[in-house]
């Protein structure tokens, strides 16, 4: 079976990556506001100004762009990332050290290089060691989908110290 391409790791990187930083979301709001919509509900800032934080319940408007939105920024990481990895078989070692550098570069991307209005707005429901939790759920689930994407497609190779499959041949 051949590695996977690009787009079906960088699918399977977002989707772990939007599925983890999500619950971890949810639940930080659930306990910062009483309702676990505020944090997504949050992201659409960008199009329905601050006042999107104060929204506690969930509607299209703010909780779908919300959703959306962030999703979308996952698979932007993503992208980033599995270019990062550089293909279908990185070693562990660069696998490890791509993976660990993932949040601490999105941070300062998000809230460092991107202009107010097109952050990710969750300063406006959590403190900054929520939002750090948020990006640090972020990177093992970008992770464990970069991973079994590589590990379901037959692609990794352990004796190598890589993401391949060892042979078995048939005896």
């Amino acid at each position: 079976m051949s590695a996977p391409g690009f787009l079906t790791r960088v699918a399977a990187s977002a989707a772990g990556g939007t599925v983890t930083s999500t619950i971890a979301l949810m639940l930080l709001s659930a306990k910062r506001t009483g309702s676990p919509w505020s944090g997504l509900n949050c992201t659409a800032h960008w199009l329905k100004g601050d006042k999107a934080a104060e929204v506690r319940t969930a509607d299209l408007t703010h909780t779908a762009t919300g959703f959306l939105t962030s999703a979308g920024a996952i698979v932007f990481w993503a992208a980033l990332y599995e270019k990062a990895l550089g293909g279908g078989n990185p070693s562990w070692s660069r696998f490890l050290s791509v993976t660990a550098a993932l949040g601490p570069v999105a941070v300062v991307a998000d809230y460092g290089a991107t202009p107010k209005r097109f952050t990710p707005g969750w300063e406006l429901v959590f403190s900054r060691r929520d939002m750090a939790l948020i990006y640090v759920a972020l990177v093992p689930g970008m992770a464990a989908g970069a991973a079994l994407v590589r590990l379901c497609s037959g692609s990794c190779r352990e004796s190598e110290g890589s993401f391949q499959k060892p042979d078995r041949g048939m005896s």
